[in-house]
């Protein structure tokens, strides 16, 4: 009996262990985040790659609070001025409260962003803050900069094209690149005069491979006849060493789409002989575009990942404004496109 009532007892206490344990219990919930504070130690970033290595500019931000103790994770999203970050670049900076931007780190976001180089353009840069996927991140205030980005040129394999446009210089001629390292060669050339006369050499002087013609259409490893064209304009310029072929397309270029007014009527660039770029400056609404020459689809580009594509992706435009659109094909393999909101 004295048995049982020990072991009822120690079950009491235990019942009353239990339910004080549960009352004690205090259950903690995230709220949302406070905002960090960011700040730049430039805003105005010029950029040159002989300064490659050195810093663009450096942000830092204040700690950001979601009400109880927590891992907090920071990002800095960086996107074109005008787009809202509807899909920015993000660098991930796990708990830090600082970022140092070299020269190459904010040259290759500016041009993954698609900032035509040696023109100054806009973006925007904020932080978030985050603790977790269930939880909405709490957004820094926006930062302004205006960043003059260069282009990462990449030296493809490519064929000199001097002629009477340019005084028959080789090391200063325009060039055509195979982005395949196939001997298909292309490149955009413009040719200011009503005739013009040219030849492919293989290197920036006279002392290789030279080609000109004896049939149109036709290449010649041994030199020959100069190439010849006639009729000033911006030219489309293919060589196969192969094949032996080569052709001339003169192109005239032009934006359509629905952010430029529809799909059934393009609007023409102008050529910028000094920049070596097709511009338009015009009001867009929200929607897409692509770029193509001479009113049809033969010869377009979209986008891939933020550069130029024969037949890529619509390009799209988040909001509706006055934008200054540019079309680089100056570099050889290295195409280039910008859309900057003004």
């Amino acid at each position: 009996m004295k048995s049982l009532f020990i072991k009822t007892m120690t079950y009491s206490l235990l019942l009353l262990l239990f339910a004080s344990c549960k009352k004690d219990e205090t259950k903690t919930v995230a709220g949302n985040g406070t905002a960090p504070v960011l700040t730049a130690s430039q805003n105005n970033l010029v950029l040159s790659a002989d300064h490659a290595a050195q810093t663009a500019t450096v942000l830092n931000w204040s700690a950001s609070s979601f009400g109880y103790s927590a891992d907090i994770a920071y990002a800095v999203q960086i996107d074109s001025a005008g787009k809202n970050f509807k899909a920015p670049k993000e660098v991930a900076l796990a708990g830090l409260l600082t970022k140092t931007f070299t020269v190459a780190e904010i040259n290759d976001l500016a041009n993954q962003l698609g900032l035509t180089s040696g023109v100054a353009g806009k973006v925007e840069v904020r932080v978030k803050a985050s603790i977790s996927d269930k939880y909405t991140p709490a957004y820094s205030n926006v930062l302004a900069l205006t960043v003059t980005p260069y282009l990462v040129v990449i030296n493809y394999p490519s064929l000199y094209v001097p002629g009477s446009y340019q005084g028959w210089d080789p090391k200063s001629a325009a060039k055509i690149s195979s982005v395949n390292d196939d001997k298909a060669y292309e490149g955009y050339v413009n040719f200011p005069d009503a005739t013009t006369d040219f030849k492919f050499t293989s290197q920036g002087d006279w002392n290789g491979i030279n080609y000109g013609t004896s049939t149109p259409g036709i290449l010649n490893a041994g030199g020959g006849d100069n190439l010849h064209v006639d009729g000033a304009g911006y030219y489309r310029i293919k060589a196969d060493t192969k094949a032996l072929t080569y052709s001339l397309t003169k192109t005239v270029w032009a934006v359509i789409g629905s952010a430029t007014g529809s799909w059934d009527n393009e609007t023409l660039m102008t050529y910028d002989a000094t920049a070596k770029v097709w511009t338009i400056t015009k009001a867009l609404t929200a929607g897409e575009f692509k770029f193509r020459a001479n009113g049809s689809y033969d010869i377009n580009f979209g986008d891939d990942k933020g550069k130029p594509k024969y037949g890529g992706d619509n390009i799209k435009v988040a909001a509706d404004g006055n934008y200054k659109i540019t079309l680089n094909l100056s570099v050889p393999g290295n195409y280039a496109y910008s859309v900057t909101k003004l």
